[in-house]
């Protein structure tokens, strides 16, 4: 009878237990630092029109690690503070319309750019980490495909913490991003003959 009594009981003791809460780290890729004014548009700018912005499934608020080509998983503490395509978006809004001629036109029907973000990560090689994005483009217009492409960019990190693989998620955020704005720019300024996006790590690659 005094078996079945702490067999009974002790279930119980463990449901009220104390446990140590986990610790739940947000992070963002946007540097405080980065500019937010829009610069003078020239008379005359190219206009263009942002459309849709998608992501991978597995692209939400958890951090997601490479550990080879091909397993990948995600932080349960680490998490961003919204999806990477709203980061994604805001990166190309600097990059396009503050750094480069381009004028964003949100009516009528100027040319319109579509961008998914496929990878948005952390690297892992051995002891090695870095941040890697991809995103793959489309400007279209009236029915016309003008450029496409896929855009690789990769940065390493200063060491395997946190902040600093965030960091380097970052720098490699930006670089493709102002890839993207470039191979943009560049076919709505009217340069002849086919559109080349770069490709990883900044090598030029046929879309």
């Amino acid at each position: 009878m005094r078996a079945l009594f702490w067999a009974l009981l002790l279930p119980g003791c463990a449901l009220f237990a104390k446990t140590t809460p986990q610790e739940i780290r947000y992070f963002s890729p946007e540097r405080v630092n980065a500019s937010t004014a829009s610069s003078p548009r020239e008379e005359g700018a190219a206009p263009l029109r942002l459309g849709h912005f998608t992501s991978s499934a597995n692209l939400r608020y958890r951090i997601v690690h490479r550990d080879s080509d091909f397993e990948m998983g995600e932080y349960e503490s680490l998490r961003w503070t919204d999806d990477p395509e709203v980061y994604v978006r805001r990166a190309l809004v600097r990059a396009l319309f503050e750094e480069r001629p381009l004028k964003q036109e949100v009516v009528g029907a100027p040319p319109t750019l579509d961008v998914d973000v496929v990878v948005f990560e952390e690297v892992r090689r051995g002891a090695h980490r870095a941040g890697r994005v991809e995103l793959r483009y489309q400007l279209q217009h009236e029915g016309r495909i003008l450029a496409s492409g896929l855009v690789t960019r990769e940065r390493s990190a200063e060491s395997g913490a946190a902040e600093p693989v965030v960091a380097a998620i970052a720098g490699a955020m930006d670089d493709a991003a102002s890839d993207v704005a470039t191979a943009v720019a560049s076919r709505l300024a009217g340069s002849s003959g086919p559109t080349v996006a770069p490709g990883p790590k900044g090598h030029a690659s046929a879309p």
